[in-house]
């Protein structure tokens, strides 16, 4: 069959009209260049040039295959110069939320070598362009300028310890939650607004505190008799039974959130979202 490099032989003769000077552009013998011609003209079926008083011309199939093979051979260079260009392309800076390591995703620490930072920073390393892509907790809002693919969906809940009137509850109503001190993973707007929009509309008015770090929002709801966002958990084994996971009513299901600039799309961003999608889909 047919090669490109065929193609590439048969159109710089059709510049050119002349096997002398063609093979010599080419870097090849005039043997080596007449071979892959009459190949390709056996291939076809018919001659592609003819020599009319020592002048090469094209012939009527000629003209014809040049008018397909020029464009094949256009996109094939497209092609080849797109793909390397992503292989040149520096290394994917991935940022992930603190607030999902290591028990909200870990599969994460095994297959990944990433940059932890807080919920706020992956968002606002997005949109400055730090980051080419990020992994954040949210209820499904999402920061301007970046696209959204929820990984893993959970039903919201708080993190309630044994001393909180909330204790074995099914259910919280976010009226409750007035005056209560609540962490959450981070305090911007967007990711987490489905929570402040409901807060507001029951007039609750909690002590907002951020804990980033899971370990660290495990003591704090202990030690300071809070509550904090969480992904419900029945038969979790918190901290030998201080704590528990219960319902928050009205949320939408909690996420890790892949994140990424709307614009300017690294060549391998696509590839890890799916990816992650894959490796997830059952956590």
């Amino acid at each position: 069959p047919m090669t490109i490099q065929q193609l590439r032989y048969f159109l710089a003769l059709c510049e050119d009209l002349n096997y002398t000077h063609t093979a010599g552009r080419l870097y090849l013998s005039r043997q080596a260049l007449r071979l892959s011609i009459a190949a390709l003209e056996e291939e076809l079926c018919g001659p592609l040039f003819i020599n009319v008083r020592n002048h090469l011309a094209l012939t009527e199939k000629g003209q014809r295959f040049r008018a397909q093979a020029a464009p094949v051979v256009e996109q094939f260079d497209r092609m080849c110069a797109q793909a390397y260009q992503d292989i040149r392309s520096p290394a994917l800076r991935l940022g992930i939320s603190v607030a999902l390591v290591p028990s909200y995703l870990p599969i994460l620490g095994d297959v990944l070598e990433t940059t932890l930072l807080s919920n706020d920073a992956v968002c606002a390393q997005l949109q400055n362009g730090t980051l080419d892509a990020g992994l954040v907790m949210d209820l499904g809002g999402c920061a301007a300028g970046l696209a959204r693919t929820a990984l893993t969906r959970h039903t919201a809940a708080l993190l309630v310890p044994r001393c909180s009137p909330f204790w074995g509850r099914s259910s919280i109503a976010p009226a409750e939650l007035d005056g209560q001190l609540l962490l959450v993973p981070g305090l911007a707007p967007e990711p987490l607004a489905p929570l402040w929009n409901t807060l507001r509309q029951a007039s609750a008015r909690p002590k907002v505190e951020i804990g980033e770090q899971y370990y660290q929002v495990l003591y704090r709801t202990q030690e300071r008799n809070g509550l904090a966002l969480d992904r419900l958990e029945i038969t979790s084994d918190h901290s030998m039974g201080n704590v528990q996971d219960v319902a928050l009513d009205g949320m939408p299901p909690i996420c890790a959130a892949f994140l990424q600039p709307e614009h300017a799309e690294h060549p391998c961003v696509r590839l890890l979202c799916s990816f992650l999608q894959e490796h997830l889909r059952n956590l």
